[in-house]
């Protein structure tokens, strides 16, 4: 039980601390490009796009890659494999109906939620959120994918998906923000947008290679026929998963809701309220939220990589009190430690 502990929570760990690390550090030069006299506003403006987004994801995936890292572990744990097989595909056909009606919801609310952000364009802070609506299309699939691989334990590929996804995006950053600004010379606007469109590209390449993970180590225990016992079985797994994901969305989306109510207020309250400038709500905004919230995902990463390690474990020795209680102490002695 340590060993897997450790192995799951080495990747997670990984994944989670380097893709935040870049998540960060690719600022630096990101912030020299952009100007510093327009840095303020660039990065107002991306923030604006990336918390919607970020609630939409939650949204979208409604705690369900928990719930089938959980339902996974558990019907692996008595040897029933092929519910597990169809617990995949029944978990990537709702996450892609999910995620593309939570695209186009994204999509269709953007100038409400831009018209209330701290942005002093209100039509750059539409067109930023509409620009990063796609790839909500493909995160949902993406999540459900990583937790069926949770729930096997098999962690390697969660992680690296989420250094690839990572890298992707930064590096799609960083050289189309040089080609905007330096090569096309186009308003720093319009790198805002690249950058923001990122997240698409850094989506894309991490489903590529979970997608191809998938195909080269599962695919003898996956067949994607379905036949009428199967379906009805399928129906039957979604509305299971859909119980059980219910304490992880809500746990999962707490900080963003909280985060897009700051979002949302902010404005308000220093506008409307206190009179001072769309400009200066905005630079104050940008100090309050866009940075801070990318140090603090660095700080908690290590700590969410041993919590997801445990979850497929627990569920795996459901009904065993004395496996429960060592491995809750295990893992409290992992995070003390």
């Amino acid at each position: 039980m340590n060993n897997k502990i450790l192995s799951g929570a080495f990747w997670l760990s990984v994944g989670n601390i380097l893709s935040r690390v870049l998540g960060v550090v690719y600022l630096i030069p990101w912030i020299i490009m952009i100007g510093k006299h327009n840095i303020s506003p660039a990065q107002a403006l991306f923030n604006s796009a990336y918390t919607p987004y970020a609630l939409f994801i939650s949204l979208g995936t409604a705690g369900f890659p928990s719930a089938i890292a959980r339902r996974a572990a558990l019907y692996n744990s008595h040897k029933q494999y092929q519910d597990s097989a169809t617990l995949l595909k029944s978990g990537v056909v709702l996450m892609g109906i999910s995620g593309f009606f939570c695209a186009i919801i994204l999509f269709a609310l953007a100038p409400i939620i831009a018209k209330n952000s701290p942005v002093a364009s209100s039509k750059e802070a539409t067109n930023a959120i509409r620009i990063v609506a796609p790839a909500l299309a493909l995160i949902p699939l993406m999540s459900a994918v990583r937790g069926w691989l949770q729930g096997n334990q098999d962690l390697k590929p969660f992680g690296l998906s989420q250094v690839i996804e990572q890298f992707m995006r930064v590096l799609f950053i960083l050289i189309s923000t040089y080609i905007v600004i330096y090569v096309l010379h186009l308003n720093f606007n319009i790198a805002v947008r690249t950058s923001i469109f990122a997240a698409f590209i850094g989506a894309c390449s991490g489903l590529i290679y979970l997608c191809w993970y998938l195909i080269r180590h599962y695919h003898k225990k996956l067949s994607w026929n379905f036949d009428s016992a199967q379906m009805i079985k399928t129906f039957q797994l979604i509305k299971v998963t859909f119980y059980e994901s219910i304490p992880f969305l809500l746990v999962g989306s707490g900080i963003t809701i909280a985060q897009l109510i700051d979002q949302v207020y902010f404005r308000q309250i220093l506008n409307n309220i206190l009179g001072i400038s769309l400009v200066k709500t905005q630079y104050i905004y940008t100090l309050f939220s866009a940075n801070p919230n990318k140090i603090t995902t660095v700080i908690i990463a290590l700590a969410m990589a041993i919590s997801e390690t445990s979850l497929p474990l627990l569920a795996a020795s459901r009904g065993i009190k004395k496996e429960i209680l060592r491995l809750i102490l295990t893992c409290t002695q992992k995070v003390g430690s």
